[in-house]
This record gives structure tokens, sequence and C-alpha cells, in this order.
């Protein structure tokens, strides 16, 4: 195993923007090649990463994401495009034996997610998921928690995001249908259900829910009712049309309750109401660390596609639940 990862980066939007400062920050990655076929977005990365990646001009860049997946020297490969594009570009970047960093959400149904499984276990590959959440210290803590039993039996979640989805992403490929797969339930709310799911450790047994579209072909406002498979119960609230972002977790157990607002705002509760001092609970790393050590062999993934699996199957069962007026539905898979 090489001591430096050669990375290429398939989708040069917003998001890749971000992940090119974590990689630059890491001693074992370089990136090596680029693709997309928009300039704009090259030329957006090129301004945005002069000072960090003065040689970002002097590497190769493709217009088709296969050319990449050809280049000798790319060992890895980080995938930032549009949502449907992910299984298909995934799929063939594992067969071309290269590991994936893949952004969320991991895919857009789950019969593709369990195909992509099936594909990532006979590569012998990394895959794995960019849900930052995993790394920051509020969520760990809360999972540590919640898995050593200090929070009792978790028999309630309220999780509710709400920004100004509708508006900061009209006219863009997020609000459509082809390229987005799904509205923002499939898009920022996507971290919302995969949080929940990890820190709780929790399996979802139905949902019951309804969607308002606005005047869009995407859902930008979800209300859901979750029935976990241990009995507890839970709400998802997915607001699409607030004037500016907002967020609250809570996780209330039979002995004590966490509540994050803000992803930030960390309060612990005891089984008597009282404060659980939280003033030192770790430090908050990035995905693309824990990705460039699993691929060295220095740590185990940490945000596997099992996590993508269950984020979709809870976001179909929710499609198909307002889809029905609200019925109950079942997820697949529990």
């Amino acid at each position: 195993m090489a001591d430096r990862i050669r990375v290429g980066l398939i989708g040069c939007g917003g998001m890749a923007n971000a992940h090119v400062r974590y990689l630059c920050d890491i001693p074992e990655a370089e990136i090596t090649a680029l693709n997309d076929p928009a300039q704009a977005s090259l030329d957006r990365m090129y301004e945005r990463s002069a000072e960090r990646l003065p040689t970002i001009t002097d590497i190769p860049v493709y217009q088709d994401y296969k050319e990449l997946l050809a280049d000798p020297n790319v060992d890895a490969v980080q995938i930032h495009s549009p949502h449907t594009l992910h299984f298909e570009q995934a799929t063939a970047a594992l067969r071309a034996g290269k590991h994936v960093l893949l952004e969320k959400p991991m895919v857009t149904s789950t019969a593709d997610a369990h195909t992509l499984i099936d594909t990532w276990k006979q590569s012998g590959k990394v895959l794995m998921i960019s849900y930052q959440r995993h790394f920051m210290k509020e969520f760990r803590y809360a999972r540590q928690v919640i898995q050593s039993g200090q929070l009792g039996e978790v028999q309630y979640i309220a999780a509710l995001q709400a920004q100004q989805w509708l508006r900061a992403t009209r006219g863009s490929w997020r609000q459509t249908q082809e390229l987005s797969g799904g509205g923002q339930i499939n898009d920022s709310g996507s971290h919302l259900i995969d949080i929940i799911l990890w820190v709780s450790g929790l399996r979802v047994a139905e949902v019951a829910a309804y969607q308002e579209f606005f005047d869009v072909p995407v859902d930008i406002n979800t209300a859901a009712t979750i029935k976990f498979t241990n009995g507890a119960l839970g709400t998802l609230s997915v607001i699409g049309n607030a004037p500016a972002w907002w967020e609250d977790i809570s996780f209330v157990g039979s002995e004590g309750a966490i509540y994050i607002r803000q992803g930030q705002g960390l309060k612990h509760l005891d089984a008597k109401g009282e404060a659980v001092d939280t003033t030192d609970i770790g430090e908050t790393t990035t995905p693309d660390r824990n990705w460039i050590d699993a691929i060295l062999g220095k740590a185990e993934v940490e945000v596997p596609p099992t996590c993508g699996l269950a984020v979709i199957e809870l976001t179909e069962a929710a499609w198909d639940s307002a889809k029905n007026n609200g019925a109950p539905t079942p997820v697949k898979g529990a």
C-alpha cells in the first residue's frame, strides 16, 4: 500500500470546494485529476482553491468521468455530482479498482443501494458516504451515550430541519427530478435522517408522511411520523420554505435525554433531569481524514454504505406514504 493516496474529483461544484480544503490538510492525500463537464464549476474551483492548491490548474481535467477512471495516476475518487448520477459513477469507479468517497445521498432508490453494496463487496475497495456529522463531536458524544446504555432505551426522537431550500435552490439541478431524484428530504434532509439513525442505532419499521411541493417538481416540506422496530416513536420535519436555517434534534430515553440545537448546542440530562457535564467531549474531524486512513488501513470506515441504504429506505417510505395521502408505509428491509 502506497503512503500517499492520489485522488480524482468527479464533479467540481460547491461541495467539491469543501473537500479540496479537507484534502489539502491531509499530507497522505494528493489531488491528481478533475472531472466536470461545466467549465463554470471548474473556474469557481480554481478561484476558491488558488491559495490552498496553486497547482490545481496543472493537473489533468477530463470532460468524461470515465476518462478520469482510466487514469493510472488516480487511486481513489470522490463523487460530488448530482444525485441520480451517483449510482452509475460509483459502480464504475469500484469496477475500475478505485476507492470511493460518495457525497450524500448515496443513491436515489433502495434497489440501487442494494446493487451498489453488492458491487462494493465484490470490489475489495473502500466505499464511504460523506456524512460529516459522524465526525462532529456533539453527535459522536450522543452516539456513545446511547450505545453505552446511559440513556436507557431510546423511546422518542424528534428531528427538525428548516432552511430556505425552496428559494436557494430554485432553478438549479436540485429542483430537477431527473438529476436530484427528489427534493429536500433527499438532499440536506438526508443528513437529518442519517444522523438520527446512526446516533440512535435504531431501525425504522414504518413511516407516515405528508409532503408539500409548492410550485416545483420536487418535495419541499415533509412532515413524517416514524415507528421504530423497538417500539420507539419519532417525528421528522424537513422544512424547505423557512426564512433561515434552524435545526433541533432530541433523543429521549428511559434514563435521560440529549438535545442538540443547531448542531452544536448540546444538552444532556440524566433520569432526574439534572445536567450532565459535556464540556470535554472530544474533537471534530472530517470524513476525508477517515476515508484516507481507511484506504491506508489505519482506520475502519465510519460511514459505511449500509448507512446510505438505511437513509434511502426511510426516504422511499416517506415518498410512498405521501403519495398515498399519509398512509403508514413499511420500510423495506425492516
